[in-house]
């Protein structure tokens, strides 16, 4: 299973530590275009824990695991990572 690496809670707070508390914080990705645009998006303060899998179908290689309503939800498979998400 590929690896999917991030940084801690710890090493965010301590990145964050000596900035301005006032500041705002967004994040950057990659446009998808062939310069590589990185547009910048909000973040909302809201906090949870995900599940993660594998997928072919995007850029990272993973994907938010997701429980359609009226489906049950599968247990997560062996090494699936788990990550806070703040959206």
């Amino acid at each position: 299973m590929k690896v999917f690496r991030t940084v801690t809670v710890q090493e965010l707070i301590e990145t964050l530590q000596e900035e301005d508390p006032e500041s705002m914080v967004a994040f950057a990705s990659d446009f998808g275009d062939h310069c590589h645009t990185q547009q910048v998006h909000s973040i909302k303060g809201v906090v949870e824990e995900i599940g993660l899998y594998q997928t072919a179908y995007s850029e990272s290689g993973w994907a938010e695991k997701k429980t359609l309503p009226g489906e049950e939800e599968e247990p997560a498979a062996e090494g699936t990572p788990k990550v806070l998400v703040s959206r």
